[in-house]
C-alpha cells in the first residue's frame, strides 16, 4: 500500500511539474512504450496515428518537449517493471526516441515552415506513406526511415515483460492486409458481379451494377462519392459541365493561403450559390437522415480534406469542416480523388490499409511520380495501337489531380491521324472524355464532371500535358508500338486492381441517402 501510495505520488508530481501538452503526449507515449514491451511491431503505426490523431482532435500542435518528457517517464516506468533493464539500455532507449521526436516534430516543420496543426498533419501522413514528392521530403522520409530502424534495432535487444490485457494486441486499425468486407473482396478491377436476389439498393448492388456494366471500381468510386457529397441520385446524371454552364455566384474570395497558392474561399451570398450552383439549384428537398447540402453548401475549398479520424472504422465526412482551408465546407482535388478510391476499396498503397485521415497523406504532387511517392498500386499508363486513356484513370500535375469520368471510343482524337506530322496537330479540342474531380472551376463550384475539351483550356498544364500524351497515343498507332510517357509534368496512372492494392472499403458519412437510387451510372 506504502508502494502504491508513493507511485500515485511520484505520478502527480511529474505531472504537475510536466511541460505544457504532457497529459496528451503521455497517451501516446504510453501506447509506444508498451509495443517496446511486447514487440508487436506496431510501434510505427502507434507513434504516427497517436500524433494525427492528436492533431485532428486538438487542432494544436503537438509539444515536442512534452512528447520527450512523456516517453522518458514511460521507459522509466518501463525499467522500474522490468529490473533486467540496464541502465545503459534505458539510455540508448531514450536517446533513440529522442531523437525520432526531434525528426517528427522538431526538424520537419521547421524543414517546411509548418504554421498550422493542419499543415503538420499533412507532412506527417506524407512521411508515413512514403512521400519524397520534394527533396526535403526525400531527405525526411530517408531520415525518418533510419530514426526508426535504429529504435527497431535497439528494442530487439531487449527481453521485457509484456504488460497484461495489453490492447496493442488489438489489429484493428493495422496496416496489415485485414479480411475483405462487402466492399474490398481481393478482385480485379472489372470482375463481374451477381447482383442482390431481391432489389436492395445498397453500395453492393450499385457496385454490382457498375460491375457488370464493365466500369472500373474507380469509376464507380468517384460516382459514389459524388452521389454522396451531394445527397442527391440526380447529381451524378446531369449534364457534364461545359462552356455553356453558367458561373457560380456568390463566392468571396478572401485572400490567399499561408503558401501564397491557394485562394480562400467564403459563401458572401447563399442564395446566389443556391440559386446558380449546379449540383444544388435544381434541388428541391432531401430524403429522410440527408444532410441538407442546399443549407449550407460545399464549394471548392483548397487544402480542405474530408473528416475523419486514424480509427479503422472511421467514415469519410464530407459534412464536418476539416482541412487547411476555410470555415466553408468542400474539399480540394487530392481530397476528392482519395475518398474516390478508399470508398471503392482501393487502396493507394500495397498492404496499407485504408483509412479515413489518410486523405491528408497525398497531394496532388504525389500522382506525378506514384512509385517514388508511396503510391505503390498505381502504375503509369503505356500507349499501344489498341489502347491508350481509359475510364478511371488518374490524371496529375504539381497543383492538381482528377479522375477520368468517361472516355470515348477515341479518346484522344487520334483515327484519322496516318503520318507523325499528323501527331504533332492534336489538340484538347479534339478529345473526347470526361473529368470528375473537386476544382475551382466556373467560379469555385468544387466537385463536379467536366467535358474535358472545355476544362483542359482551363489549366495551361493539364491541357499541355495532355495533349503530350495524345501525341504518344498517336504516335503508337502510327508506328504500330508501344510507349509509356514519361513526361515529368504530368503523368496518367492506372491503379492495378491486383489482390494486395484492394482493401475493405472506408464508408462515407451519410451513404445511406443515396442507396436508394435507381442507378448511378451515367
Amino acid at each position: 500500500m506504502k508502494n502504491y501510495g508513493m507511485t500515485l505520488l511520484l505520478g502527480m508530481m511529474m505531472t504537475a511539474c510536466a511541460p505544457q501538452g504532457y497529459e496528451a503526449m503521455n497517451n501516446i507515449a504510453s501506447n509506444v512504450t508498451n509495443d517496446i514491451a511486447c514487440k508487436d511491431s506496431k510501434l510505427e503505426m502507434k507513434l504516427w496515428d497517436g500524433l494525427k490523431e492528436h492533431l485532428i482532435a486538438q487542432k494544436e500542435l503537438p509539444s515536442a518537449e512534452a512528447l520527450k518528457q512523456a516517453l522518458r517517464d514511460q521507459v522509466q516506468k518501463l525499467a522500474d517493471e522490468n529490473p533486467q533493464m540496464r541502465q545503459e539500455d534505458q539510455e540508448r532507449l531514450n536517446a533513440d526516441l529522442e531523437r525520432l521526436v526531434v525528426s517528427l516534430l522538431e526538424e520537419a516543420p521547421k524543414g517546411e515552415r509548418v504554421e498550422t496543426p493542419e499543415q503538420l498533419l499533412m507532412l506527417l501522413s506524407a512521411i508515413d506513406v512514403g512521400d519524397r514528392s520534394t527533396v526535403f521530403r526525400s531527405y525526411m522520409q530517408d531520415k525518418v526511415r533510419g530514426d526508426f530502424a535504429r529504435l527497431n534495432k535497439t528494442i530487439e535487444t531487449f527481453d521485457l515483460n509484456c504488460p497484461s490485457g495489453d490492447s496493442s494486441q488489438d489489429n484493428a486499425s493495422s496496416g496489415a492486409p485485414s479480411t475483405p468486407d462487402e466492399g474490398g473482396e481481393d478482385q480485379s478491377n472489372n470482375v463481374v458481379e451477381e447482383l442482390p436476389a431481391e432489389v436492395n439498393r445498397d453500395y453492393a448492388y450499385h457496385k454490382a451494377q457498375a460491375l457488370n456494366a464493365g466500369e472500373s471500381l474507380a469509376v464507380f468510386g468517384a460516382r459514389w462519392a459524388f452521389a454522396t457529397t451531394y445527397q442527391t441520385c440526380q447529381s451524378v446524371s446531369l449534364p457534364d459541365m461545359d462552356a455553356q454552364t453558367p458561373d457560380l455566384q456568390g463566392i468571396k474570395i478572401t485572400g490567399k493561403h499561408s503558401d501564397g497558392v491557394g485562394s480562400k474561399r467564403e459563401i458572401a451570398s447563399l442564395s446566389q450559390v443556391q440559386n446558380t450552383h449546379p449540383y444544388i439549384k435544381n434541388v428541391t428537398s432531401y430524403g429522410e437522415g440527408c444532410f441538407n447540402v442546399k443549407s449550407n453548401p460545399l464549394i471548392y475549398d483548397y487544402g480542405g480534406k474530408p473528416y475523419g479520424t486514424t480509427a479503422a472504422d472511421s467514415a469519410i465526412d464530407m459534412f464536418k469542416n476539416n482541412g487547411d482551408g476555410t470555415k466553408v465546407l468542400g474539399i480540394d482535388c487530392s481530397g476528392y480523388v482519395y475518398t474516390s478510391m478508399a470508398t471503392a476499396g482501393l487502396r493507394l498503397k500495397a498492404g496499407r490499409a485504408l483509412k479515413a485521415s489518410d486523405s491528408w497523406a497525398w497531394g496532388s504532387s504525389s500522382y506525378v511520380e506514384p512509385q517514388n511517392n508511396g503510391l505503390t498500386c498505381l502504375n503509369k499508363i503505356s500507349v499501344s495501337p489498341t489502347t491508350s486513356l481509359k475510364a478511371g484513370d488518374i490524371v496529375a500535375v504539381y497543383g492538381h489531380v482528377l479522375i477520368i469520368d468517361k472516355a470515348g471510343a477515341d479518346p484522344f482524337g487520334i483515327r484519322n491521324a496516318k503520318t507523325e506530322s499528323d501527331c504533332s496537330k492534336l489538340k484538347s479540342s479534339g478529345f473526347d472524355f470526361t473529368v470528375a474531380q473537386s476544382s475551382p472551376s466556373k467560379g469555385g463550384v468544387g466537385i463536379n464532371f467536366f467535358d474535358a475539351r472545355v476544362y483542359l483550356p482551363t489549366s495551361s498544364k493539364m491541357q499541355t500535358g495532355m495533349e503530350k500524351y495524345a501525341y504518344y497515343a498517336c504516335l503508337a498507332k502510327v508506328n504500330n508500338k508501344t510507349y509509356t510517357p514519361n513526361l515529368g509534368t504530368l503523368s496518367v496512372v492506372r491503379h492495378k486492381g491486383t489482390a494486395e492494392c484492394m482493401a475493405p472499403r472506408v464508408k462515407m458519412a451519410r451513404e445511406s441517402c443515396i442507396q436508394g437510387c435507381s442507378s448511378l451510372r451515367r
